[in-house]
């Protein structure tokens, strides 16, 4: 009788021992959240809780595995307490996929998504939407990753259109087509830590369609794109007649980036206040920025200002400094550091700098590590994503040799 009452206990202790790691974590988190709000943990093929069922405050936590066809989400959380949507172990990312969209977001707000793998469906990977009557409003997203279908680029990583104060941080995008983010109609972007990765076939890797107002990309690597990393200000629709000639984008501000063999780092339409600034560009090939000309309607770029970035590029390896299709536009190219071995007698045969250009620094080899792009030369030190705040570009009583701006070097 001992025996059979031990050989009970060691079998229910093992019973114990073996509920699932994702399970345990639930419990474990739900014992420290707040009394009113509830934690929905969902197995893949679970269907989710309506939205009649998910209050403010509330988690949906998704146990590992492949979660398929979750439809479009219309949740709203409140000020100070969103929903929050992730995986239950952060460290083993659960599995969005979808026919169309694999995450579909529909007139939600104060919503928050983390620790998610998301595979493209037909469509794209991820779409956040504005309905008619209530315009997408504060949404987080961290720490996603997005993933072709093997086989299959991803024709748009994540589409934003009727947004507000977005958020989205640490995300990475792998092998797309058209774009790995793209804005229309969305307002108080903020994107940091970005890791977006293509390949030539990449059109753009941020594309900043129409209605689009106060943008900042910081600290983000876009690498390997065939077309534009940054595109701002290239409307798909035509302007609206009734109207007076307006800017597609305006307020946009580049910081702090790494573009790595990206064919035209920055292209800019029909926008305003745009501001590159302290980014570092590895081998682009095409151009090292593009002012295109706007469609009919659209107002010409304005007060466009390139400053503190460093250039550095293979000989023979770039086609031409800028392309140059806004004579009028309104550009402010302060200074900045260029190199390439041949550097500073490529000019000639790159076009040179607009004219009234600030003097630009061509005589100084960065000396790029490579991965990090971390300068070594010390007189390098005040360019590129590295670079301290402030306008010093060089220690030492002898300036740099600089690029006079020439009227024969306009593109």
């Amino acid at each position: 009788m001992r025996a059979i009452t031990e050989s009970r206990c060691t079998s229910a202790r093992r019973r114990a021992a073996g509920i699932s790691k994702w399970l345990a974590l639930a419990i474990l988190v739900s014992m420290v959240r707040p009394a009113t709000a509830t934690d929905h943990v969902m197995a893949p093929g679970e269907p989710w809780p309506a939205a009649t069922e998910v209050e403010p405050g509330d988690r949906i936590l998704l146990a590992p595995g492949i979660h398929k066809n979750v439809g479009a989400l219309s949740l709203s959380g409140a000020p100070g307490r969103p929903i929050r949507i992730g995986s239950v172990d952060p460290t083993q990312p659960s599995t969005l996929l979808g026919d169309a969209w694999s995450l579909d977001v529909a007139g939600a707000s104060h919503l928050e998504f983390e620790s998610l793998l998301v595979i493209s469906g037909r469509s794209g990977a991820i779409r956040i939407r504005g309905t008619a009557a209530t315009p997408g409003r504060n949404i987080a997203l961290r720490n996603l990753f997005i993933t072709p279908t093997p086989g299959v680029l991803v024709p748009v990583g994540l589409d934003a259109d009727g947004v507000e104060d977005l958020r989205i941080s640490n995300l990475r995008v792998a092998l797309w087509q058209r774009a790995a983010i793209e804005l229309r109609n969305a307002s108080r972007i903020r994107m940091t830590g970005l890791t977006l990765q293509g390949d030539r076939r990449a059109s753009a890797g941020i594309r900043l369609d129409s209605g689009v107002r106060d943008v900042r990309v910081e600290r983000s690597a876009l690498l390997i794109i065939g077309g534009s990393g940054v595109a701002a200000g290239l409307p798909t629709a035509p302007h609206p007649e009734s109207t007076a000639s307006t800017p597609a984008v305006e307020d946009l501000v580049v910081e702090r980036c790494i573009f790595e063999r990206v064919a035209i780092p920055v292209t800019v339409g029909s926008a305003e206040r745009v501001l590159v600034d302290r980014c570092t560009i590895v081998e682009p090939t095409a151009a090292v920025f593009e002012l295109r000309r706007p469609k009919a309607g659209w107002s010409a770029a304005g007060e466009v200002r390139i400053r503190h970035n460093l250039v550095a590029w293979k000989v023979n390896g770039l086609a031409r400094l800028f392309i140059d299709d806004q004579p009028d536009a309104a550009l402010d190219l302060g200074p900045n550091l260029w190199w390439a071995a041949t550097m500073p007698t490529a000019l000639q045969w790159l076009g040179g700098f607009p004219d009234g250009a600030a003097p630009q620094v061509v005589d100084i080899d960065p000396r790029l590590v490579p991965r990090s792009n971390k300068p070594l030369a010390a007189p390098a030190a005040g360019f590129g994503h590295l670079a301290s705040p402030g306008p010093g570009v060089r220690d030492g009583s002898d300036p740099p040799r600089t690029s006079e701006p020439r009227p024969t070097d306009r593109p």
